[in-house]
């Protein structure tokens, strides 16, 4: 009894610290209605629905109030991070990024990457 107590505390503690990206419903689900930021440059981003296009997508926004969107948005998920990335809905260039718990990344693995922190 005491055994299965101590694995069944464990098991609590593991779902509790670590989130898993298996599948891209996971992905959005952690996203919504969550923003990540970097004080350094100003920039907000986050994953929601964009009226003006009829469509779920990025969203960031700088340190003027300026939003950028980003659609047709590929989710590929890997366990313990995901990557996102779309197309601007303006001019069609791409933009993404590598998400983790708590934090994502804009070009990991790259001289220059930046770092935005859930708010």
């Amino acid at each position: 009894m005491r055994t299965l107590l101590i694995t069944l505390f464990m098991l609590i503690c593991q779902i509790g610290v670590s989130q898993t990206f298996n599948e891209e419903s996971a992905v959005i689900s952690y996203m919504d209605g969550k923003q990540f930021s970097n004080v350094e440059n100003g920039l907000s981003i986050g994953y929601g629905y964009i009226s003006d296009y009829n469509t779920y997508g990025i969203k960031i926004k700088n340190k003027n109030g300026v939003e950028f969107y980003f659609i047709n948005v590929t989710i590929e998920t890997f366990g313990t991070y995901a990557d996102l990335y779309g197309m601007s809905a303006v001019d069609g260039s791409n933009f993404g990024f590598r998400l983790f718990k708590g934090k994502l990344i804009v070009g990991y693995g790259e001289p220059g990457a930046s770092s935005y922190y859930l708010k």
